[in-house]
């Protein structure tokens, strides 16, 4: 018989998790994270965090912009460095902040899978009226995002970063983690991720990395909308320009095995996949950075240089 031992993580989010469970009830819940929100630092006219603000890079005039789509409660920062390192190689980048995020989680609470989808499209659409060529950066949910902006729109590259086409499932969960997501809606008004969750291998990167601290339930329910969504095979097929996917297969966030699934159903004849076998979910900043940042400045630099891909066909609903 084989004897499995249970990592202290894993014991911990469990007692998180049943902790936010009783949590959940509580009034005080709403005070708590307007407190929190206090602590954080800001700017003080925005309201918007640290890390978290939109930003221009590079020269206006480029010939290619990049568009960089930043994940599910999280902030522009997640990038690391790339998007500065894309803008010295000459290229216009617009690091964008999705609508309920950057602020408070109570922002996200009214925030459906339309309104990021909306925010998104109208980004892309913008960059195509003034550069020749629009190249998608996704990160996590951002990945998700890019990639329906894509099949609907077209682009002439996409960069996939730990994608979410579904939640990393165990053996020990029993069940899918969008199953339990569903089923343990109604007792889990909110969840606490805090710095335990959030997922990168190199330990001090944590306190870099902007994060909501706490998730509303109503955001898990667009996070799942999304995923329906993007997985469909007409959506998939629909990506026929230059993809590049990064991802590491310890990713404990959004699952290996679901970007890759949708990977091979994209009909793009120039695909590349790279393994990140020293990560986590947050590749920007883990021990494969510099992988991740060479392969994004070697694509970006083929794709830019020749036409891209046609829109894509109007079968592709979103």
């Amino acid at each position: 018989m084989r004897m499995v031992r249970i990592q202290p993580r894993w014991t911990a989010g469990v007692l998180i998790a049943f902790g936010t469970m009783i949590l959940g009830g509580c009034v005080l819940l709403k005070p708590m994270i307007q407190r929190s929100d206090h602590l954080a630092l800001r700017d003080s006219e925005t309201g918007i965090l640290a890390g978290a603000e939109p930003r221009d890079l590079g020269p206006s005039d480029a010939p290619c912009a990049i568009l960089f789509v930043h994940g599910f409660v999280g902030a522009g920062n997640n990038f690391g460095e790339l998007p500065d390192r894309l803008a010295a190689d000459g290229h216009f980048v617009r690091v964008m902040r999705l609508p309920g995020h950057g602020t408070s989680p109570l922002d996200l609470v009214p925030i459906a899978a339309d309104d990021l989808l909306t925010a998104v499209g109208d980004e892309v659409r913008s960059l195509k009226k003034t550069h020749s060529r629009v190249i998608l950066v996704g990160h996590s949910m951002g990945a998700t995002l890019a990639t329906l902006i894509t099949a609907q729109e077209g682009a002439d590259g996409l960069v996939l970063a730990a994608p979410y086409f579904g939640v990393t499932s165990r053996w020990y969960y029993g069940l899918s983690s969008e199953t339990w997501i569903r089923l343990t809606r109604p007792a889990l008004p909110w969840v606490y991720k805090g710095r335990l969750f959030v997922q990168v291998n190199r330990k001090e990167a944590k306190r870099d990395i902007v994060s909501y601290r706490w998730i509303p339930r109503e955001a898990g329910d667009t996070l799942l909308d999304l995923g329906d969504r993007v997985n469909k095979d007409e959506v998939l097929a629909a990506v026929t320009c230059p993809v590049l996917l990064l991802h590491a297969p310890g990713d404990i966030a959004a699952s290996p095995a679901a970007a890759e699934a949708a990977f091979k159903k994209m009909t793009s004849t120039d695909k590349r996949f790279v393994w990140l076998n020293r990560s986590n979910h947050h590749i920007f900043w883990d021990y494969d950075r510099e992988t991740v940042f060479e392969a994004a400045r070697t694509f970006v630099a083929k794709v830019s240089a020749f036409e891209g891909c046609i829109p894509a066909s109007p079968s592709a609903r979103l």
